[in-house]
């Protein structure tokens, strides 16, 4: 069971070339300010989950456009980086 300073969310990445280093590095430094975990998987691929707030982790997950990704903030500002990632990726992690 989440508490209350968990939350998570899936999303279709729709970069044209996927999470390569640049909307990486872009996603590190968006979800690095924030006082909560945020682990990451390639549900596309059956990854296991990774810390998104590092660019090596980030990468060794192989995100190609159209792959879906599963998030998970845990933490106390958890609800507020959820959001803020949720506006980056709609609009391209910084592309």
């Amino acid at each position: 069971m989440m508490s209350e300073s968990t939350c998570s969310a899936n999303f279709i990445i729709k970069n044209e070339h996927g999470i390569h280093a640049r909307p990486g590095a872009y996603m590190v430094n968006i979800l690095k300010p924030f006082n909560c975990a945020v682990k990451i998987a390639n549900l596309s691929r059956n990854d296991h989950y990774v810390n998104a707030k590092s660019l090596m982790a980030l990468m060794s997950l192989g995100i190609k456009n159209g792959h879906e990704v599963s998030v998970i903030f845990d933490g106390e500002d958890a609800q507020r980086a959820l959001q803020q990632l949720s506006i980056e990726i709609e609009n391209g992690l910084g592309e």
